[in-house]
């Protein structure tokens, strides 16, 4: 007797999500060169034939891993209606309540800076696939906190954007072996802190009217 249409549904869905955390563990446990459709199914003990059947091959759940795994944070996870705001109403305050949970975030997710660290030297379908989700919500959470005050003429809030995060991604995969660059200790929260004021006062230079 098969399983009701409800019950296949929630396997499937749970198979799914197994399938898709499966990839994060393979990447922690074994690096990039160990990932395969192989490796993902017996890690998720699963059968690779569902990898094909539910996502199309391993391009395809490497995307819904982009999309759907714990790879980068949502907009919500930074400045959310659920989230303490800046204790100032300013562009200033909230791109920096934005860094510091940007910062943190990528100090909590030691598989994001592996993947960010391997962008730099290999391009793939999964370094596209991330990339693509990374520049989405980036853009995604400049649009947020630029919609709420008057940028002023002239003022490229993306690229100012641009610069901060790279600057934050470069230093947090410094960070993996390195502790110290160019005098900041990245290991204590007190070098980012300094890192953070720095945002700050840049951004209230150029955004606060």
């Amino acid at each position: 007797m098969s399983s009701p249409p409800r019950a296949r549904s929630r396997d499937r869905d749970e198979t799914r999500a197994r399938l898709i955390r499966a990839v994060a563990g393979v990447l922690a446990a074994e690096g990039f060169r160990g990932l395969g459709v192989n490796a993902v199914a017996q890690r998720a003990e699963a059968d690779k034939v569902l990898i094909y059947r539910y996502f199309g091959g391993l391009p395809g759940l490497l995307a819904a891993y982009a999309e759907e795994g714990d790879f980068w944070w949502q907009v919500a996870d930074l400045i959310g209606p659920r989230l303490p705001p800046p204790s100032r109403d300013v562009a200033s305050a909230w791109v920096r309540l934005a860094h510091d949970r940007h910062v943190a975030w990528l100090r909590a997710h030691a598989v994001t800076l592996e993947i960010l660290a391997w962008e730099t030297v290999e391009a793939n379908a999964l370094t596209a696939a991330l990339a693509a989700v990374r520049e989405r919500r980036g853009r995604a959470l400049v649009e947020t906190i630029a919609g709420r005050f008057t940028v002023p003429p002239g003022v490229d809030a993306q690229a100012i954007a641009t610069i901060f995060g790279a600057a934050a991604n470069y230093l947090a995969i410094r960070a993996r072996g390195m502790r110290h660059y160019d005098g900041f200790d990245l290991w204590h929260d007190e070098g980012w802190r300094r890192l953070g004021d720095a945002v700050e006062r840049l951004a209230a230079a150029v955004l606060d009217t």
